[in-house]
């Protein structure tokens, strides 16, 4: 027993002091030295460069070099029973795209980190600074058995255009953002803290989206905004708003659960001037709008809206690509007010509308309740060669169907009153050329009248067909003096009139 207790006595003795010999001796770091290098550079990861290597039993200092790019500097004050550390380390990258081996996606640009490490296992501070995206920025995180308990962090005049460029985006917009958190519990499923972000100063860089996207952005596209996100285990509840010179987006309470990575989220969007919309629809609207909703995203986008429209209502869902909405007793003169178009009838609505975003295409079925012409160039010609007023007609119901293809809209319409009986069997509208093309066919007290309109939407030409109506007119011209003389009883009158109306 005497023996194997001094075999191990002497073991153990050999193998502190082996340890200690190349932990904690100049000649055993060179050895560490040689021996890490070597074993690091022989992986191809990257060319690594231990410059100093300096371990005692109570301190530091450590240099090393990663592809001539990059340096990390830990210096410092250690102990190792009970293990604590007063540590000061600096992180010095010159370009993140050489380290690409490391962080897998490519990031681009400088970075510069440094910082102090203090205390023990109870309770290490990690605290630094860093101009991350050009930021001036500072962080704190509180550790407890090395597992993190809180974090606190500033994030101040980070710059839009190099956070894109740092993560390899193209670089959509320029502006600041500041982000603000205080993160006290870490863990998903004791989540707890705040995140505030403001954005300021933004704009969109119109050259970049356009070529990006294939959209025609002209107009500056300028925005602010602020989110503020309370953190809950499993979950990111945040309160947004978002202004743009183009349209405001606002949301209560948009919900990101991290477990299933689904979004849920109520939305208000308001557009003070439709005007404003042109560059992204490329057609001329005017007035304003609000919409309220709800956002649902898990494998499946799902987007339900409400908004109180032209005096009526109109409800709509969106479900991936596929778009359906019912509108409900609209006018149609406010309608047509807001899109630029002729104001020539005017009436209540209601329409169902079907429409795929990822085709353009879709279908319009509307009804017109108690409609009514208002003065037009159709009119006025009608009034002028038949003597009849047809904007005093009152069509009980109108009906209207459209087919969308991209930007044509190809519709008829059908529509009766007490003497007239109107319809539209082809229409066609160009939305990006704002031209129209269309066929009327009309019947006016058993009058036959037929016109095109064709030409710029903003001031359409109307042809009608002036000689159907000159002979129907003269028809009822020959009729009513017949009926005129016949109720006088007097059948040579009657002869009189007809030779009349021929000399």
């Amino acid at each position: 027993m005497k023996k194997l207790f001094w075999v191990l006595t002497l073991f153990i003795g050999l193998t502190i002091t082996t340890a200690y010999f190349f932990l904690f001796t100049a000649t055993g770091n060179g050895f560490v030295v040689d021996i890490t290098e070597t074993s690091l550079n022989k992986k191809s990861l990257a060319e690594f460069k231990i410059n100093e290597f300096v371990l005692r039993t109570d301190s530091i200092n450590l240099k090393v070099t990663i592809d001539s790019n990059s340096t990390l500097e830990v210096v410092g004050a250690i102990s190792i029973f009970p293990m604590s550390a007063d540590l000061k380390y600096n992180v010095d990258i010159e370009d993140l795209s050489k380290l690409q081996k490391f962080t897998k996606d490519k990031l681009n640009g400088p970075l510069k980190v440094n910082g102090t490490v203090k205390g023990d296992k109870t309770l290490m501070i990690i605290e630094g600074i860093s101009d991350i995206f050009g930021s001036n920025s500072t962080y704190s995180v509180r550790l407890s058995d090395f597992e993190p308990e809180t974090i606190v962090y500033l994030i101040k005049g980070a710059k839009i255009d190099k956070l894109l460029y740092t993560v390899n985006q193209p670089i959509y917009a320029k502006g600041f953002v500041d982000i603000q958190g205080d993160i006290t519990g870490t863990k998903p499923e004791s989540l707890a803290g705040k995140i505030t972000t403001k954005i300021y100063k933004g704009i969109v860089n119109t050259l970049v989206v356009n070529e990006k996207y294939a959209t025609k952005l002209k107009q500056a596209l300028n925005f602010n905004g602020e989110i503020i996100t309370d953190l809950k285990p499993y979950q990111l509840i945040s309160n947004a708003k978002i202004y743009t010179s183009m349209a405001n987006v606002f949301a209560n309470k948009a919900i990101v659960n991290i477990q299933d990575n689904s979004i849920s989220s109520d939305y208000q969007v308001d557009i003070s001037d439709l005007q404003k919309l042109y560059d992204v629809t490329q057609t001329k609207m005017k007035g304003s709008i609000k919409l309220d909703g709800t956002i649902l995203k898990n494998k499946d986008l799902t987007v339900i809206g409400t908004s109180d429209i032209f005096n009526g209502k109109l409800d709509f869902k969106l479900f991936n690509d596929d778009f359906t909405a019912n509108v409900n007793n609209i006018k149609v003169k406010s309608l047509t007010d807001m899109l630029y178009y002729p104001e020539v009838f005017n009436s209540n609505a209601n329409a169902k509308v079907t429409y795929n975003l990822a085709k353009s295409t879709g279908v319009v079925d509307a009804n017109l309740i108690n409609g009514h012409f208002l003065p037009n160039k159709f009119s006025s010609i009608l009034n002028q060669f038949a003597k009849f007023d047809l904007t005093k007609e009152v069509y009980e119901s109108v009906d209207l169907d459209s087919k969308i293809n991209k930007n044509i809209i190809k519709s008829t319409v059908r529509m009766k009153s007490k003497l007239t009986e109107i319809t539209i069997p082809s229409s066609s509208i160009d939305t990006t050329k704002r031209t129209i093309n269309a066929i009327v066919e009309s019947k006016i007290k058993a009058i036959e009248v037929g016109a095109v309109v064709s030409g710029s939407l903003d001031n359409p030409q109307v042809k009608v067909d002036t000689s159907k109506l000159l002979k129907g007119a003269a028809i009822q011209s020959i009729k009513s003096k017949i009926m005129d003389k016949a109720a006088s009883g007097s059948t040579k009158d009657i002869v009189k009139s007809l030779k009349g109306l021929f000399n």
